[in-house]
């Protein structure tokens, strides 16, 4: 068993020595080295399981903190080496999201042109050259001119309804046009809106 170093039961030491002692023998060398403390004996179920006792010295005490020390260091330096990982792998992430050379080239290419637009763009503005052709202008006007005059016509065209259905109606006729959430322009009906 000391060789060995591993549980063994009664029947297993009577197997290892092929018949040599009885089993009963076996069971009443086995219980006297438990009675003197040579070995140690657990009772599962119906059998008994026999191992050697282990003995605890000083020099297992300073084997064990001489361990303990090295875990604990093992387990800093771990700790170090999994703190640098992750600023490694921010940093791959870092360098994965910009752009590869090539990539960068042509976006510098691109940026370049687009300013160059804007730049043109700008001294178009501050020139104070016309920027809309004088067609594109002309027939803008007209269609603010028919929107505006529609609108003038609807809303004359409202009061005017309204002004007929409300006037034998009992009551305040703001009050009956709030009820049915009926909104007016704020802007004066003879006002020009842009005109500033």
């Amino acid at each position: 068993m000391k060789k060995v170093n591993r549980p063994y039961s009664a029947t297993d030491v009577f197997n290892n020595l092929h018949g040599t002692y009885s089993k009963s023998q076996v069971v009443k060398a086995l219980d006297k080295l438990v009675k003197y403390e040579q070995l140690i004996s657990k009772v599962y179920g119906k059998s008994t399981i026999y191992s050697i006792k282990q003995h605890r010295t000083e020099e297992d005490e300073g084997d064990n903190n001489e361990i303990r020390s090295d875990v604990n260091r093992l387990t800093e330096k771990l700790n170090e080496i999994k703190n640098e990982n992750k600023k490694f792998e921010e940093e791959l992430a870092n360098l994965k999201n910009e752009p590869t050379t090539k990539e960068a080239i042509n976006l510098f290419e691109k940026y370049k042109e687009d300013n160059e637009k804007l730049k043109e763009r700008l001294d178009k503005l501050t020139n104070g050259s016309i920027l809309i052709p004088p067609e594109k202008r002309k027939r803008v006007d007209e269609e603010f001119e028919f929107n505006r005059n529609m609108w003038k016509k609807r809303r004359k065209l409202f009061r005017t309804i309204f002004n007929t259905v409300t006037e034998h109606l009992p009551g305040n006729p703001n009050e009956f046009k709030e009820r049915l959430g009926i909104e007016e322009d704020k802007i004066p009906f003879e006002k020009d809106p842009l005109d500033i």
